[in-house]
């Protein structure tokens, strides 16, 4: 639930990750990564775009993302064509250069200066910019102000350039409040629900079937091949020496970053939620009840944790309820202002929220400040450190391959370069090695190797590159029957359940629609959602919302629907439009949001147009997308 508190706070639309990424660059922009030598990767209209360019905007990008999302995985990165995806941005920034190049778009000197001055990085407390300052946070991240202003003003110009790009742009009212009332129209439900839970014990099968089922789905139970690999990770992280990193450089970092050091006001807390039935107000006063009994008990010095571990329907039950530490804006706005309402030791009355009712305890508070220097200097030392190490990354590589190449093993490699060699536990083909992230195409490329085979090219991971020898191979094989029979038990049980249910839930909307028969179970009734497919109590059905949203009030829907552990028929008991107040309210926002996408794709259109007219030479595809040998 807590993943879901947090994840409603705020709109779902401008927290997706997984479509468009959008490099983000701390305060200087692609510009900054530009290159004056090295190995090219692409060739745009003969300019050439280098390769470590692409390495460090792949390493900050990764950065960022994971900041957002720490459990991204390599799988969902490769299904996005992550490479593919910063490549083609870096792209796009070089032909809106040369683009802004013919058309002669510049920028004055008074015209960067009043921007650079102006950047909140760069002023003091009393907001005047302060040149000891932005000296300080130039020097953090290894830049001369020569540096720094020159790419700063490529930057302001692709941003002339969207601007005049985007001038024919405009949204008119009725456009507006469309947008507004398509989004924020709900619909309510009424429906009969036929879960299959209730028929799984219902349900022998025999030896044969078992047998039966067993041999047709073998591939199941298949245990892949699998190998095992001895490794050099070569990346600024197994590089770096903290040791190197001065008191000095800690404190100029520190003061240059004061901003990512800021505490918001916080609380540490737990809670306890009881779930009701449905949405009718004798379920929502049933949960209630409950949750006071154990107020009660609490109050009589049981235990918070061990009732959230007893009663909790939450996911954080198994942690007592905690929800450890969290600020403003990170929970739904009931939950919020009871938690942010209590004192350390406090418990709070039951809370209503979208997900059930709620008891609240917090243990602990902390106000706005800054993070102590002391507790987070450690950080930065591991941070500047690999910062460094990135320097000499491509000195180390080039060394290691040398040896590689003159017959030397990856022992020796690693003792002369001062490296650990490391050795994996076994894995199949397509998944990473624990403890690294490599894509298919590369595990793909050691599963290629000969046993005592060394790769003879580096392979390129998130932060660094990859020299590995293929030490050890296991061959297929299908697990037996006896170490999988429960399983199969299991799943034949389930599908004879759910097909009983499914037919019980055809019969009933068939009689219901054909016949206008009277309905003689206990029609439930959802909670009102929107077009996104969530349904409160029911969970998510993206074609249940769109049929919901399709169909005139008062109808049934024409199919069965499979939900979380039930079918269910339905029908559109009333549909409500937004309230006057709130269009009100939020139309200037709206008419902001959908003036910005019709800019973008004015954009999108304009490059484009640039891209199918360029040449683009990419000479260094296995960066891009490793190929298997």
């Amino acid at each position: 639930m807590l993943d879901a508190i947090r994840r409603n706070a705020q709109s779902w639309g401008v927290k997706v990750i997984f479509g468009i990424i959008i490099l983000v660059f701390v305060f200087w922009g692609v510009g900054s990564f530009r290159s004056e030598r090295g190995d090219v990767l692409a060739e745009i209209n003969g300019s050439p775009l280098f390769l470590e360019d692409f390495q460090r905007v792949y390493r900050q990008t990764l950065d960022n993302l994971r900041q957002e999302n720490p459990n991204v995985s390599v799988d969902e990165l490769e299904r996005m064509d992550f490479r593919g995806q910063i490549f083609g941005q870096m792209v796009n920034a070089k032909l809106m250069e040369q683009e802004a190049a013919r058309l002669g778009l510049n920028i004055s000197a008074q015209e960067l200066r009043q921007a650079i001055t102006g950047m909140q990085v760069f002023l003091d407390l009393e907001d005047r910019f302060d040149p000891a300052q932005y000296q300080a946070v130039l020097r953090a991240h290894n830049l001369t102000p020569s540096q720094f202003e020159r790419d700063f003003r490529g930057d302001l110009i692709i941003q002339r350039l969207q601007d005049f790009i985007a001038l024919p742009a405009a949204v008119s009212d009725q456009e507006v409040r469309d947008i507004f009332t398509f989004a924020q129209e709900e619909t309510v439900l009424e429906y009969l629900s036929f879960p299959w839970t209730t028929e799984l014990d219902g349900f022998d099968v025999d030896e044969e079937t078992v047998e039966a089922s067993y041999q047709s789905q073998l591939n199941t139970f298949q245990v892949p091949a699998r190998i095992r690999i001895a490794y050099l990770n070569i990346s600024p992280s197994e590089l770096a020496d903290p040791t190197r990193v001065t008191q000095e450089e800690i404190v100029a970092y520190y003061t240059a970053m004061a901003h990512e050091y800021a505490l918001p006001e916080q609380v540490n807390a737990r809670h306890i939620l009881v779930t009701p039935e449905d949405d009718t107000e004798e379920a929502q006063a049933r949960a209630r009840e409950e949750l006071l009994e154990i107020l009660v008990r609490i109050q009589a010095g049981e235990s918070f944790a061990d009732m959230a571990r007893e009663y909790s329907q939450d996911a954080t039950a198994a942690q007592g309820g905690s929800l450890g530490w969290f600020g403003r804006g990170e929970m739904v706005a009931e939950f919020e202002d009871a938690a942010f309402a209590l004192e350390p030791g406090q418990l709070s009355e039951p809370v209503r929220s979208p997900f059930g009712w709620h008891l609240i305890q917090v243990e602990d508070r902390r106000d706005n400040g800054v993070v102590p220097l002391e507790e987070v200097a450690a950080t930065i030392r591991i941070r500047l450190a690999e910062e460094h190490a990135l320097e000499q990354l491509p000195e180390t590589l080039d060394l290691a391959m040398e040896q590689i190449i003159v017959g030397e093993s990856l022992e020796q490699a690693a003792e002369k370069l001062d490296l650990e060699l490391r050795t994996s536990e076994f894995f199949p083909m397509g998944q990473s090695p624990s403890g690294l992230d490599l894509s298919p195409e590369a595990v793909a490329v050691l599963f290629g190797l000969q046993d005592g085979a060394i790769t003879q090219t580096p392979i390129l991971m998130a932060e660094g590159y990859l020299l590995a020898q293929r030490i050890d191979f296991e061959p297929q094989r299908v697990r037996p029957l006896e170490e999988v029979r429960d399983r199969v038990v299991a799943q034949l049980r389930l599908e004879k359940a759910k097909e009983a249910a499914r037919t019980k839930a055809e019969q009933a909307l068939e009689s219901i629609t054909a016949e206008a028969a009277e309905i003689s179970e206990e029609l439930r009734t959802s909670a009102p959602f929107g077009r996104q497919g969530f349904i409160p109590g029911l969970g998510f059905h993206p074609n249940l919302g769109a049929d919901a949203f399709a169909a005139p009030v008062g109808d049934w829907l024409p199919q069965v629907y499979e939900m979380q552990d039930a079918f269910i028929v339905a029908r559109v008991q009333e549909r409500i439009a937004p309230p006057e107040e709130q269009w009100l309210d939020e139309q200037d926002e709206w008419r902001e949001a959908l003036l910005q996408s019709r800019q973008r794709e004015f954009t999108q259109a304009f490059v484009a147009e640039l891209q199918s007219k360029a040449e683009i030479r990419i000479l260094r595809q296995d960066v891009l997308r490793p190929a298997p040998r």
